[in-house]
């Protein structure tokens, strides 16, 4: 069974193959996202099991582009509900960081102390993600396009799937 900290597992893993790293190891991709490597790894072997990561050699590591993205758009929403919170500071997510959106004012936000923006909390995928996302732009774009999907009307949905489908494609 597939857990949250699993699809930021697999976007960042996309993220680095994007940047034109072949052969990511594991602990490259553990540090990008903040985990320790016996978490990133078994990240990797759920999403191997629910046929969202290629079964490939190691150090190859493949997301399933295809697979992801169907199910990114029919059942995020609904495995990984938006969980909202009382007004905070943190690091502006969902339509506030997707390119072409209009941030609403006021911003949801990854709560963390140290952010720049204030606005209702929504819950990250896994705790590690706001200080990964800061460390990383398109981390940060990917992931705020996943909450897209999670907390989004049409609109937001759309412009979510659409930065989604730019970062998976072949």
């Amino acid at each position: 069974m597939l857990k949250p900290q699993d699809i930021f597992a697999l976007v960042g893993l996309q993220v680095l193959a994007t940047a034109g790293e072949q052969a990511v190891p594991l602990q490259r991709l553990a540090s990008l996202i903040r985990l320790s490597g016996s978490e990133t790894h078994a990240a990797l072997a759920r999403l191997e099991q629910c046929q969202l990561l290629a079964a490939t050699t190691l150090p190859l590591r493949e997301p399933n582009a295809a697979n992801f993205l169907e199910f990114a758009e029919h059942g995020l929403r609904y495995v990984f509900p938006a969980e909202y919170g009382p007004p905070t500071r943190g690091v502006p997510t969902a339509s506030a960081a997707v390119p072409g959106l209009a941030p609403p004012n006021p911003p949801l936000v990854w709560p963390m102390e140290s952010g720049d923006a204030y606005g209702p909390a929504l819950k990250p995928l896994y705790r590690t993600v706001p200080e990964a996302c800061l460390l990383d732009p398109r981390l940060h774009g990917a992931l705020a396009a996943v909450d897209c999907l999670r907390v989004g009307r049409a609109r937001e949905r759309q412009a979510g799937m659409a930065t989604l489908r730019e970062l998976f494609a072949p």
